[in-house]
């Protein structure tokens, strides 16, 4: 099968979703079918670009990179330059204000999203592509939406080529994120992706929450919509092991918890476990001392960093390249793992997290989320609400089981890329 996949999230830009594009390219490519990726030329200085991702793709896979346009290099947040001088009252005021002009405007115009500027560039890659090569399937991935409209205009100029549209999270409807758009934008979206559903030949999803919010929504057959899973690659946790090598801020006679990713305050609620902390330091101060925890990543809200930083146990890490984060995960005694409050999306990082040995201690973002299924079927480790007390008292547990053995402490194999592809295939084919 050849297969034309276009993407505008790849590495080398580093993140979770990108390293699922990755893998779902290249055992496509071991499979044995072919695969061309249409994708983006990512600036160098861009603060989510991993120079250790830059020749992550097999050398069977064909790579057309298209630079991402004008908004996007506009608002592409880049990597902070370290200045001999300290930031004055002015400077961070000004940066602030311009934070809030970026905001608006991509919230308000940039439609579907910041890139925009790319999609005219990559249909006419793509077209030229098409009519040079003769492909089974147009694969589109979603995030984000701009890969879909290229899908769009490619199906209505090929009608014959069969287009497979994946939504890593919902489009329109879902994310506390993007409900801070502008009504316009909103509408907008909403009828772009209703052309773009109504086009599409099969439309993949990550959740069975997601999947029926589409059917309904659209009023879909239940034979067009489909579910996917991410998955992990065993060979790097065996490489990552082998390597024994200890991340700096781990205490050996600490209970080391880490938290790899993007605290999104609009999905997950630090406050609880922070109270659950407190609440330890003042009444069992011992269990308190036994304490590692490392967050891995960025807070969207600056105040949340700071109010888990005021604790002893607690350690911040910022932005690292994903091998050495996965370094963290594998040699973590729990990770931390937040569901998202009111969405039928599952984080990303799951995927990373089960393909460890560590225990898993997953806090869900609510009575309803989709993560708590999926971990009472993984079995990897507590599944308890987000609420202080149920935070200290489960603290608490693993403390007294730490040096006990655990059915935890494993991978979860049937999550491996290897198995997790063949089926994706199975599902672009039928």
């Amino acid at each position: 099968m050849r297969i034309l996949l276009i993407a505008t999230y790849l590495p080398p830009y580093s993140g979770s979703g990108n390293i699922r594009l990755l893998n779902y390219i290249n055992y496509l490519s071991r499979l044995g079918n072919k695969v061309d990726v249409v994708g983006v030329e990512y600036p160098k200085n861009s603060i989510a670009y991993d120079e250790t991702l830059e020749d992550v793709f097999d050398n069977e896979v064909d790579i057309y990179r298209v630079k991402p346009g004008f908004f996007y290099n506009l608002f592409n947040r880049k990597k902070v330059v370290q200045a001999n001088e300290e930031k004055n009252t002015a400077t961070e005021s000004l940066n602030r204000f311009k934070s809030k002009i970026n905001h608006f405007i991509k919230t308000t115009f940039l439609i579907p999203d910041a890139f925009v500027g790319w999609i005219k560039p990559a249909y006419k890659v793509s077209s030229e592509l098409i009519s040079k090569n003769k492909y089974d399937l147009i694969f589109t991935i979603h995030e984000t939406p701009s890969s879909h409209i290229v899908g769009y205009k490619l199906k209505k100029k090929f009608k014959d080529l069969k287009w497979v549209g994946y939504w890593s999270d919902p489009w329109n409807g879902d994310s506390v994120l993007r409900n801070k758009n502008s009504f316009i934008k909103k509408t907008i979206d909403e009828y772009l992706e209703l052309k773009v559903v109504k086009s599409v030949d099969k439309l993949l999803f990550t959740t069975k929450s997601t999947r029926e919010m589409y059917i309904n929504k659209y009023k879909l057959s239940e034979s067009k919509a489909d579910i996917i899973y991410r998955g992990y690659e065993k060979e790097l946790y065996e490489k990552l092991e082998k390597n024994n090598k200890i991340p700096n801020g781990f205490e050996n006679d600490k209970l080391n918890i880490v938290h790899t990713g993007t605290i999104y305050k609009e999905l997950r609620d630090v406050k609880p476990l922070y109270k659950a902390l407190k609440l330890l330091k003042e009444n069992n101060f011992e269990i308190f001392n036994k304490l590692n925890i490392i967050f891995v990543g960025q807070f969207t809200d600056k105040e949340d960093e700071v109010l888990l930083s005021r604790l002893e146990c607690v350690k911040i890490v910022n932005y690292l390249p994903f091998e050495e984060a996965m370094q963290y995960v594998v040699n973590a005694d729990i990770l931390l793992l937040y569901g998202n409050k009111n969405s039928t999306q599952v984080p990303g990082k799951l995927y990373e997290y089960i393909g460890s040995k560590s225990i898993i201690l997953t806090i869900l973002g609510c009575e309803k989320d989709e993560l708590k299924e999926i971990m009472q079927n993984i079995d990897k480790g507590p599944i308890i609400l987000n609420d202080s007390e149920i935070i200290s008292s489960e603290i608490i547990n693993l403390i007294n089981t730490k040096d006990k053995a655990n059915k935890w402490n494993r991978r979860c194999s049937e999550f491996e890329w290897s198995k997790v592809v063949l089926d994706l295939q199975n599902k672009l084919i039928n």
